[in-house]
Formats: C-alpha cells, structure tokens, sequence
C-alpha cells in the first residue's frame, strides 16, 4: 500500500509542477488559457466545476502524502485509507471554495467588452489628425488602459485632451473631442 500512496504523491506533486512550467512557457509563448482544461458544469451555484486539473491534483497529492506519513506511524490500514481519503476530500473541497471560486469570480468581474466601452471618457496621450493615428487611456473599474485610437470626425486632437470613445474597429478606438 506504501507504493500506492508513493505513486500518488508522486504524480501529484509532479503534474504541479510540470502545470507550472508548462504554463509559464504557454503564456511566454502568448499561448494563455491553454492549460485552463475544465469539465463545463454548474455545481453547487459557482458556475464552475470542481474536477479542474488544480483540485483532481490536490486531491491525489494529499491522499498519498497523508497516507505516505500514516504508514509510516504504523496505522491499520482501514484507517490509513479512511483517513487519506477525507483529508483529500476535505483539503480539495478548501481550495476549490476558497480559491478557485473567488479566482473565477474575480476575473469575470472585471473583464469589459469592447462595446460596453463605447460613451466612456478617455484623455489623450498621443497627439492625432486625421492622418495620423494617436493614443488614448481610460480607466474602468479602477485600472488604467491605454489604446491606438483616431479622431473620429478628423480633427486635431492634443496631449490631455478630453475625448468620447464613439466606436471600435479592429482593435482602434475612434474618438471625439468632449
């Protein structure tokens, strides 16, 4: 039974690990989200799933590293077992309720849609003409953002220039003065 729980925490400390590094390297490469693998499910009202790659590993980690530490104290193995299991059970259902709920919820809360911006003020930061592309931040929800923008009438717009964001096309915000 020693080689089982060896085996689990074995395979769950290195999908940790190896999720890490392949998702460093995924996001370096501008690959994000790649290793966000989730079953689609509502449980339990959070919108999300709890059998994520995250929990299914903290799960295994715990179950073979309790029962790894209660062979060793010389348990019988019922209790080992038992034991093994409720922690894994317990520590899983922990992290997926008090990290991986408020993480989801976190990030949907504050991602903005493009339309949704359309109305919002902005201030220049690049100079723009009619023929020349210029910069503009605006903040949303307490963060700063910074986008390629044009006027939107063509007209000469300056550096701290108050401005409308009236459309976005492809990513460039058309602009006008305030």
């Amino acid at each position: 039974m020693l080689k089982l729980f060896n085996i689990c925490f074995g395979v769950g400390v290195g999908f940790t690990v190896l999720s890490f590094i392949a998702g460093q390297v995924f996001d370096f490469l501008g690959l994000d989200g790649i290793t966000d693998i989730e079953l689609d499910a509502d449980w339990f009202g959070f919108g999300i799933s709890p059998l994520k790659p995250v929990i299914i590993a903290a799960f295994i980690t715990v179950f073979g590293g309790v029962g790894i530490i209660l062979t060793h104290k010389e348990f019988p193995l019922y209790a080992t077992i038992t034991i093994a299991l409720g922690l894994g059970v317990i520590i899983s259902a922990l992290l997926y309720r008090f990290v991986i709920v408020p993480l989801n919820k976190a990030q949907n809360t504050s991602t903005v849609t493009q339309q949704s911006l359309i109305g919002h003020m902005g201030k220049v930061t690049l100079s723009m003409s009619q023929e020349q592309m210029g910069r503009i931040s605006y903040v949303v929800n307490g963060n700063i953002y910074s986008a390629p923008a044009k006027s939107y009438q063509g007209e000469q717009l300056q550096i701290g220039d108050q401005v409308i964001i009236t459309d976005i096309h492809q990513n460039i915000f058309y602009v006008k003065r305030r």
